[in-house]
């Protein structure tokens, strides 16, 4: 969508470009340029201009200017440094990359128009998740969960991803509706600007499907912002069962995530069959265990 993906694919490096782009690797080859142009300025001021231009455009091409940069990054830089500029892994979803507050605890979430939400408790007013003494845990409603399913298959098989979209988010022309999946995220556009991010398509046909269920079972689904709704669902992906695309069974588990140069706890949904991730989030290692301790 944007001039980036125009260009041939021997030329640019989608593994550190777009979305993957990694900022502190991008700040240290911008200095490693900057040194270049600096040194070579003590010669010509003309050919420091054009050493940087064309060191810029190498790092916006390519990501980086000097090869090795990702190790190197994660190597000599420190954690508390590469924590202040990169991002760990967000829930994805429709709108500023999923929710109100992508990465927030899912208790005392403050939506988008500054009110404390908590989707757990709205999903069990509306009779979407059941507190199952048996399990001493939420649930998802028998009956919802077999539309859930259903409507995911349907999604699934029609592969009419933008038009879903499309009348999901109340766009009047679908043809200006894009999706790409760029390997590890499932993008969303609207006349070539971002409006959403989901961490697989399996993850994107689980929040339209649900979506699509919600608004036949609760009155009040349509009156909701979408990011209240995008919050919600992608709070239900925590309680998938099964792949919409495959049928296979969905795993919740933490496991480590690797970027750029760092690494990250995360609690991820994933398809034991076809590999495919349906939630992630970045957690404290630390507070799971005290969960589990208590």
């Amino acid at each position: 969508m944007d001039a980036l993906s125009r260009l041939p694919v021997w030329l640019r490096d989608p593994r550190y470009t777009g979305s993957n782009r990694c900022l502190p690797c991008t700040i240290v080859n911008l200095v490693i340029a900057a040194a270049l142009a600096l040194v070579v300025a003590t010669v010509s001021i003309g050919w420091a201009i054009a050493t940087f231009a064309a060191a810029a455009v190498t790092i916006g091409v390519r990501g980086y200017l000097v090869p090795g940069t990702p190790t190197l990054t994660k190597r000599y830089l420190p954690d508390r440094v590469l924590a202040r500029f990169d991002k760990g892994p967000e829930r994805g979803g429709v709108a500023s990359g999923g929710a109100a507050a992508n990465g927030a605890a899912d208790h005392g979430i403050v939506a988008d128009d500054g009110e404390p939400f908590d989707p757990a408790t709205a999903l069990v007013e509306a009779g979407v998740l059941l507190e199952d003494p048996a399990v001493d845990d939420f649930v998802l409603e028998e009956r919802f969960h077999d539309a859930w399913r259903r409507e995911a298959r349907t999604l699934a098989d029609a592969n009419a991803d933008e038009e879903v979209l499309a009348d999901f988010l109340e766009v009047d022309d679908p043809e200006s509706v894009a999706l790409v999946d760029r390997g590890r995220a499932y993008a969303a556009y609207i006349e070539d600007e971002p409006a959403g991010r989901w961490e697989s398509r399996q993850a994107f046909l689980a929040d339209l499907a649900a979506a699509a269920v919600l608004d036949d079972r609760w009155d009040g689904w349509s009156e909701l912002s979408t990011a209240r709704r995008s919050e919600l669902l992608g709070s239900l992906r925590l309680f998938i069962e099964t792949c919409p695309t495959c049928d296979g069974t969905v795993t919740l588990d933490t496991t480590v995530v690797e970027s750029c140069c760092r690494t990250y706890d995360v609690l991820a949904a994933t398809c034991d069959a076809c590999g495919a991730r349906l939630f992630e989030a970045d957690v404290d290692p630390a507070a799971l265990e005290r969960a589990a301790e208590a």
